[in-house]
């Protein structure tokens, strides 16, 4: 960009240059005419002058003889060097030269003869003032004639200003002097500045005529102009050099529709289109060339008017297509497989727009998502630190509440890194047992820290005949829940925010539930309502800086409907708003929840019912006996990981590097090794590779891998490499106990 610029500003100084440089000779040419007819006009004048003067001032006639002879002479040397190249180069001093010497003849009269002054200086203002109307020079120059007149007047005054003083109207002469001068000065800028203006329209057409003679001849296509009846009248290179000629004069004597066509019939047809369009565009035929050889041309041609000549002209250019016509042949051979292959490139294409714009809403929507949560971990956890806590029970309840608002926060992110299924669009509901109201009440719990900090009262109307336990997707329902909440919470100063739970519908199989979400906020403007659900649209409080990424209800839209429901929303300005959703769920678990429950067990680490089987099957024993290896860089994780595994019974050494790892392994201390995949020094992954590679028992110790990445492609690798399992975090501790064991009590193989 900045290249651009710079090469545009220096073409302008340099066409400005050129414009300069052409209006600057031009000048010179056009000064040396009326500086001559200015010499002879002075050498003539000079001469009556001389005569007259040397009768009637008989007593300095020698001085007045000398001094008008000196400008005539002046004048002819003037007048003979204008025709030298030198004067033809420097004209402007020439004119300079002239009018310095006829200043100064009359500036030693009026110094000889004082009572001359006034005639003298109004002959000579007259001089001047006739240079600037017919001298076509820039005003500088009008203005160092007017100084060194005016300086030469005012001399010879003050020379003897004992006898000019008395001179009748001495004070109007000097002012009509100077007036003189300064109408001079402006006459000269006037002519200057209109001649200036000619000549740059001159230098335009000399410019325009230059470019488009040079298009003409240097054009690839050929350029031609033929009468009506077929005779050329111009033509340029290219179109001599198409046809196989040599010369315009060959080209001249053909006519252009008996002699170029090869079909007549494409000749007729182009005049009779001429005549009733006046144009004809992308016109294909076959013309003769002068070895009589075809070639292929595609025409333009338009008819034209010349007002000067009073006389009509068909102006065209064409083009030689030979090849690209045998190109056609091969080219509608392939069209087809390409436009199969524009077909597959389409769907391809429409595939990753889709993708991208699922993978750009998600990462957008991530931190009005996240941080509802992550405030309510914060809070309870700073209230834990600093001992804001009543009671034990109060404590717990804070635990336990964060732990909630934890578990929020993990769906949330499990879902972030289950992109791959909301890329492609294929977002499934999962099917499980949940309680509608405890789901309700980890909303209430995670908004509530902001609501009490703001003095808004969140209530919960639950219906009370809403089962216990029903069927579906408790993340997905409890996100959008927590969505509406968490903005109603947001946009509300002073009053509450209640959640309301009703039956809308009721089978034996399925129930239909309402949920709606009301707050005494500001409300939203009716015009606004439409954009709430569109993607990336922010409805904006001009009142109120709160803003969000303007994803979120647009994914609580998407879910309303994958749970088979709509929403909508009712708000007055000022009065506040309400949100209302309707989702459908089973009473009765389907053959695949039965079946997906053993897999759900192994993966999804945050489910209750996973839970209580995992503290069933925890052997209760110490694990004294067995002794583990923790691998860990990370210092705060480290410390956790060590609580955690000591706490529950094992003994546990740990190393914060994959090479400190491996020098730990060989000493076959170990029983196992709890391995983490990210590390700077070397990996877990690289590693265990190495530990593999140990000969013997030690190499086969059972290594599993303790890692935040959780994707199935991630426990591949794992495997891949030589691990026997994989745990993801946050670390369940039941579940962590229950792998241990498993790989504790297993024999190596």
């Amino acid at each position: 960009m900045g290249l651009a610029v710079n090469t545009a500003k220096k073409f302008s100084r340099t066409l400005e240059h050129k414009v300069n440089e052409y209006i600057k000779q031009e000048t010179q040419k056009e000064l040396l005419s009326p500086f001559r007819s200015l010499a002879i006009f002075s050498a003539a004048s000079g001469g009556i002058a001389l005569i007259f003067e040397v009768l009637y001032f008989s007593e300095h006639s020698v001085e007045l003889y000398v001094s008008r002879l000196f400008s005539v002479l002046v004048a002819f040397v003037l007048l003979v060097i204008s025709n030298s190249r030198y004067g033809k180069e420097h004209p402007v001093l020439l004119v300079h030269i002239l009018l310095m010497s006829i200043v100064a003849s009359f500036g030693v009269m009026i110094y000889l003869e004082p009572q001359t002054l006034v005639f003298n200086s109004h002959i000579i203002s007259l001089i001047i003032f006739t240079a600037a109307l017919f001298l076509s020079w820039e005003v500088r120059h009008q203005v160092l004639v007017a100084v060194y007149y005016n300086l030469v007047f005012v001399a010879s005054a003050i020379a003897n200003s004992s006898q000019t003083q008395n001179i009748p109207h001495m004070l109007e002469s000097i002012v009509l002097v100077m007036i003189i001068s300064v109408m001079a000065v402006v006459a000269s800028y006037i002519n200057y500045r209109l001649r200036r203006e000619a000549l740059i329209k001159s230098y335009e057409v000399v410019l325009s005529e230059k470019k488009f003679r040079n298009i003409f001849e240097n054009s690839v296509e050929g350029v031609f102009q033929i009468t009506p009846a077929g005779k050329f009248t111009a033509v340029n290179p290219a179109f001599i050099r198409m046809l196989g000629y040599s010369t315009e004069e060959e080209i001249n004597k053909l006519n252009f529709f008996k002699d170029l066509f090869k079909r007549k019939s494409d000749a007729d047809l182009l005049n009779k289109l001429l005549e009733k369009q006046g144009k004809v565009k992308n016109y294909r035929v076959q013309f003769l060339k002068k070895d009589g050889s075809e070639i292929a041309v595609k025409m333009n041609v338009r008819l034209s008017y010349d007002e000067e000549e009073d006389a009509t002209f068909f102006d065209g250019s064409l083009q030689d297509i030979t090849q690209q016509v045998l190109a056609e042949h091969e080219r509608q051979k392939a069209l087809e497989a390409l436009r199969q292959e524009k077909i597959k490139s389409d769907v391809a294409a429409q595939k990753a727009r889709q993708e991208s714009s699922y993978k750009t809403k998600f990462l957008a929507n991530m931190s009005h998502e996240v941080r509802t949560p992550m405030n309510s971990v914060m809070g309870f956890l700073t209230l834990i630190e600093n001992d804001l806590f009543e009671s034990e029970e109060e404590l717990k309840k804070f635990a336990r509440d964060a732990r909630l608002a934890a578990e929020s926060l993990l769906d949330i992110i499990n879902n972030i890194l289950d992109i791959s299924k909301i890329e492609a669009g294929k977002m499934e509901l999962e099917e499980n047992e949940f309680d509608l109201s405890d789901e309700i009440h980890k909303v209430s719990s995670i908004i509530g820290q902001t609501a009490r900090q703001k003095g808004i009262e969140i209530k919960e109307k639950i219906d009370q005949d809403l089962p216990d336990k029903i069927y579906g997707d408790a993340t997905r329902y409890r996100q959008v829940v927590l969505n509406l909440a968490s903005n109603a919470v947001k946009y509300t100063d002073e009053g509450g925010v209640t959640i309301s739970v009703e039956i809308k519908n009721r089978t034996t199989s399925s129930i239909e539930i309402l949920t709606s979400v009301e707050d005494t906020g500001s409300g939203i403007p009716n015009n606004k309502i439409p954009l709430l659900f569109e993607p990336y649209v922010q409805v904006k409080d001009k009142k109120s800086r709160k803003e969000g990424t303007g994803l979120g209800l647009v994914i609580a839209k998407e879910f309303v409907k994958l749970m088979g429901g709509d929403i909508s929303v009712e708000s007055k300005p000022g009065q506040g708003s309400k949100f209302y959703f309707t989702a459908k769920f089973r009473l009765t678990p389907s053959e695949s929840e039965e079946t997906a429950a053993g897999t759900a067990a192994h993966f999804n680490q945050t489910e209750v019912a996973t839970q209580e089987e995992e503290e069933k099957a925890t052997v209760e024993e110490p694990k004294s006996t067995k002794r583990l290896l923790l691998v860990e860089d990370n210092p705060i994780s480290q410390d956790l990981e060590l609580k955690i595994l000591r706490e529950v019974g094992y003994s546990v050494d740990a190393v914060s590097s994959g090479s400190d790892a491996i020098d730990a392994v060989k000493t076959g201390r170990y029983n196992l090794v709890l391995m983490d995949i990210e590390m700077s020094d070397m990996d877990g992954i690289a590693a265990t590779k190495q530990i593999r590679d140990i000969p013997g028992e030690v190499g086969k110790i059972p290594i599993i891998a303790v890692t935040a990445h959780s994707s199935m492609k991630d426990r591949e690798k794992c495997l891949a490499a030589g691990m026997n399992d994989y745990i993801a975090k946050p670390i369940n501790i039941q579940f962590l106990k229950l792998t241990i064991d498993q790989w504790l009590n297993r024999p190596l193989d």
